[in-house]
């Protein structure tokens, strides 16, 4: 009797246990991605369907330089390779000073950039606003997000989004598997994944950096022009970029939608014209991509107040801003160490693409802040 009692204890449990995950997968379909992947990984869009943004059909290659820049020092050196830096590009003046690829990298090898396409999706959104699809950074989302019809986040502005401070609950955590910024990467219907945040502060009054509100910035641009972002893309950014290779902007499932916040994926020498194109204050081949003064406030710091209530001097409109001596210093960045980062002082443009990055300081990784080092140096 004993036994018998043993065992339906434990076929109990193991029901209960099967019941348990079975629900579980039902509320959370993106766990077995995530747990199998554990951390994301500069090649994941491998592992994800993907939308082409188009090269231009009339490439512009860029010249090298006769005269090279030296080495960084060789303590930002042992630093990159420490952390698994696979490709480092100066461009100055429109030309390559230096270019260097390690490991996996190479000319032609595509990079997962993580958030650096917040910074791409800012310029796309400063492009639809120059051509009148936006009406104004001023105009409530409700009017692109109908599914907010009638909520207060549907009154959050466009110029909310673009400055972090929509005000919204999203939680940007990347460890946690259950987290919402893990299922908006790996789940597979993200707008209804980022739908589910609800406003808790007054909308532009608090800066909280959110994955989710840039894919909402994404989703307004996309409705605005009625087309896929990587369309737009292509047509606005990419081609008339003179780019040599096409990227690859990962999708939420085959057909879907861009995971706006992240995941484009393109080479070395192809973001350096985002940068290229900041650093020229939007204007490329003789004509305006983006509008100057659009550009002159995507990398003016905000100074809207964070959540410890300090004025915010080192992000703009999706755009990471380094105060330095000489002036400030803006830069596209990923989770990983991606940059783009744009310096007007000695008009160059880095890029680093790698594998890991490293401890920040007042706000900013420790890598940066060498390549900064590095790319305002004379020689």
């Amino acid at each position: 009797m004993y036994d018998l009692d043993r065992r339906q204890v434990k076929l109990g449990i193991t029901a209960s246990f099967v019941v348990f995950l079975l629900v579980l997968l039902a509320l959370k379909p993106h766990l077995p991605l995530a747990l199998y992947h554990n951390f994301a990984s500069i090649d994941d869009y491998r592992i994800f369907s993907n939308r082409v943004v188009q090269r231009s059909p009339r490439p512009m290659p860029w010249p090298v330089a006769v005269r090279s820049k030296s080495e960084p020092v060789e303590r930002t050196q042992k630093l990159l390779q420490d952390l698994e830096t696979t490709a480092l590009l100066m461009v100055q003046d429109d030309e390559i000073v230096f270019e260097k690829y390690f490991g996996d990298g190479g000319t032609s090898v595509q990079s997962g950039s993580f958030s650096m396409a917040k910074s791409i999706v800012s310029l796309l959104a400063g492009i639809a606003l120059q051509e009148g699809k936006i009406k104004s950074l001023e105009e409530p989302i409700g009017a692109y997000l109908p599914e907010w019809s009638g909520r207060e986040e549907g009154s959050i502005r466009v110029r909310d989004l673009l400055t972090m401070t929509a005000g919204l609950d999203w939680n940007e955590s990347y460890l946690n598997p259950f987290s919402i910024t893990t299922e908006a990467y790996y789940g597979s219907n993200l707008l209804t994944t980022v739908l589910k945040q609800r406003k808790i502060v007054e909308p532009g009054s608090v800066f909280s950096y959110s994955s989710g509100t840039t894919h909402l910035l994404g989703t307004v641009v996309s409705r605005a022009i009625n087309q896929s972002l990587s369309e737009f893309a292509s047509a606005r950014l990419w081609q008339p970029l003179g780019t040599e290779n096409d990227a690859l902007w990962s999708l939420d499932r085959d057909g879907g939608m861009e995971k706006s916040y992240c995941c484009f994926n393109a080479t070395a020498r192809d973001f350096a014209r985002i940068g290229s194109l900041v650093l020229r204050k939007g204007e490329w081949g003789g004509r305006s991509l983006v509008n100057q003064s659009y550009i002159a406030e995507m990398v003016k710091p905000h100074r809207i107040s964070n959540e410890q209530g300090a004025a915010v001097d080192y992000y703009g409109y999706q755009w990471w801003v380094l105060q330095t001596p000489s002036g400030e210093v803006p830069y596209a960045r990923g989770i990983l160490g991606q940059y783009i980062v744009v310096i007007p002082q000695t008009r160059r443009v880095i890029v680093r693409l790698g594998k890991a990055t490293g401890e920040r300081t007042d706000h900013h990784p420790v890598e940066l802040r060498a390549l900064v080092e590095w790319g305002l140096e004379d020689s």
